[in-house]
């Protein structure tokens, strides 16, 4: 009996389980199909759009007003062309900032602190510090304009050992006009071509399909235990085969049947719904592998850990739950905090990866979540090896 044996005999077995065969397959597509209608009119088509005019709170102190840089910030704010894309206000503190963007009076808001005047003072790299809206293509937007800010003053930050502090006044002011009339290259897009936009069918067809691939290690847990329970597993320990082939099998064949779920969902989301995956299909396949992987070790640290099916389903539904929730996968979370968080998560990178096909984006950007999906997956495998080596598959 050899691993490929146990890998068919596997999939046969679950393919015959009729709720399994619901869960892993059509639900995914009903999901796709009800949270894409639903919220089409909130996420947009796909179509170009203009963004409407970002309103931005500006938080600094008295010192920093007056500051080089504190000026050069006024200067750009009130450039023509940056005043037709946002309106910005002046605030007192954080927390009124906080409360204003929570109540949708602000769509985006900066803070200057002291340090950063200092910093570009003394001719390091300086940057802004900002706070997310509840509008996505909003906060893009305000990201990429004072992001092209800060990159105007930091083009003259390595000039100030030379030049000394009282000529920072005046490259202060020549780099916010410069990033105000555009001579910083400012663009207001989307990543990617600056007239194509997700859609929310392609949207949650991102999500879901990671969130369900994560589900198929469910399927694996529900395996390695049924061996246990039903005392199967002695019988498969007293053919001549080792325990390795015997538990590598059953992830075989869990996995087989995680990669066509993966490949059914893509294939059945860009027939009836018109998802479009982006240009690169072998990266579509690839980013697909990945998740398998994660799936799969995922459900082997969760079955190693737990004492029996029970547990084990509630913990692993519990982690797929929340990952797919602060990765944006049910609702995109413009809370700072929470992004963080979730770059350590599965779902992150996958739904990023899909989005940036789907969006054109350089293909360095794609390899980029792509290879940082490669690193949260090669961790998952470590520590399931790990385990693996410590407690294996067999009768306690």
């Amino acid at each position: 009996m050899s691993i490929w044996h146990i890998c068919i005999f596997e999939l046969r077995r679950i393919l015959k389980i009729r709720s399994v065969v619901v869960n892993l397959f059509i639900l995914p597509l009903l999901l796709i199909f009800i949270l894409g209608t639903a919220l089409s009119s909130a996420m947009g088509t796909g179509n170009a759009t203009t963004p409407d005019t970002v309103r931005v709170g500006i938080v600094q102190s008295t010192e920093t007003v007056s500051s080089p840089v504190g000026e050069a910030l006024k200067t750009f704010v009130t450039a023509p062309e940056v005043a037709k894309m946002m309106r910005a206000q002046d605030l007192s503190s954080q927390d009124e900032a906080v409360d204003a963007l929570k109540r949708g009076e602000l769509d985006f808001a900066i803070i200057m602190t002291t340090d950063m005047v200092q910093q570009w003072m003394a001719g390091e790299t300086a940057k802004l510090q900002w706070i997310l809206g509840k509008d996505n293509t909003l906060n893009m937007v305000g990201q990429t304009l004072f992001t092209g800010f800060t990159d105007g003053l930091n083009r003259q930050a390595a000039m100030v050992k030379v030049l000394g502090p009282e000529t920072m006044k005046k490259i202060a002011m020549q780099a916010g006009t410069e990033s105000a009339s555009g001579h910083s290259n400012i663009t207001v897009s989307s990543p990617g071509h600056s007239d194509q936009s997700y859609s929310a069918s392609q949207y949650y067809a991102a999500a879901m399909l990671a969130m369900f691939m994560l589900y198929s290690g469910m399927t694996t847990i529900n395996s390695l235990f049924t061996e246990r329970d039903k005392k199967t597993l002695a019988r498969l320990q007293a053919a001549p085969v080792g325990n390795g082939v015997i538990f590598a099998g059953k992830i075989a064949g869990n996995s087989l049947l995680a990669f066509m779920q993966a490949m059914i969902i893509v294939l059945m989301t860009h027939v009836l719904f018109g998802v479009e995956w982006g240009g690169h299909p072998w990266l579509v396949v690839l980013i697909c592998v990945l998740i398998t992987l994660a799936s799969m070790t995922l459900g082997i640290i969760v079955a190693l850990v737990s004492k029996n099916a029970a547990s084990a389903s509630a913990l692993m539904q519990s982690i797929i739950i929340v990952m797919t929730f602060i990765s944006g996968g049910f609702t995109p979370i413009a809370l700072d905090i929470v992004q963080r968080i979730s770059e350590f998560t599965v779902n992150h990178w996958a739904l990023q990866s899909f989005l940036s096909m789907m969006l054109d984006a350089p293909l360095h950007e794609i390899m980029n979540n792509i290879l940082m999906l490669g690193v949260v997956c090669a961790v998952l495998a470590a520590a399931a090896a790990v385990l693996y080596r410590k407690v294996g598959y067999h009768y306690e």
